[in-house]
């Protein structure tokens, strides 16, 4: 599979903690480590490390330390409406349901992807189902998937 090169900050926000950093971050003034770990819900040895990211592209900056607090604002504004434009649904985890439809005399199961993860998932799924079947499946790079049909007989 061939890398895809784009800017790195539009990379750097299309990795889904990155983005619910900088988003809860443009949505008040400063906030701590702590705040900021609680949003995005990951180990703080990966938080340093997407916060990092950040500050290195000059997004986000630590602009104050009191004791062993760490305070972080966002430094430069980024208007991707692409990217920015997602509901508060990426501070929550994911929930998954399924609906079933009757299509053609067949059990069919739709299958939500609420989640960046789980849409990213997907894709990666399809992708590696299509090269193990010998299926030609030429995806966009942008492509994510919103739901999946799992499609059975009966």
């Amino acid at each position: 599979m061939s890398r895809v090169r784009a800017d790195p900050i539009t990379a750097a926000l299309a990795h889904p903690t990155r983005r619910s950093l900088y988003i809860s971050l443009s949505d008040v003034a400063e906030m701590s480590t702590v705040q900021l770990q609680d949003v995005v819900d990951v180990d703080r040895y990966n938080l340093y490390h997407h916060l990092k990211k950040l500050a290195a592209l000059g997004l986000i900056e630590n602009h104050r330390d009191v004791g062993r607090a760490r305070w972080w604002k966002v430094a430069n504004t980024v208007i991707l409406p692409e990217i920015l434009a997602v509901s508060e649904s990426h501070l929550r985890p994911p929930s998954r349901h399924t609906e079933s439809v009757d299509l053609n005399q067949q059990n069919t199961h739709m299958i939500s992807l609420e989640g960046s993860r789980d849409r990213v998932g997907a894709k990666l799924l399809l992708e590696k189902l299509a090269e193990e079947l010998g299926i030609k499946l030429d995806l966009p790079w942008n492509f994510v998937p919103e739901k999946i049909a799992l499609i059975g007989e009966e």
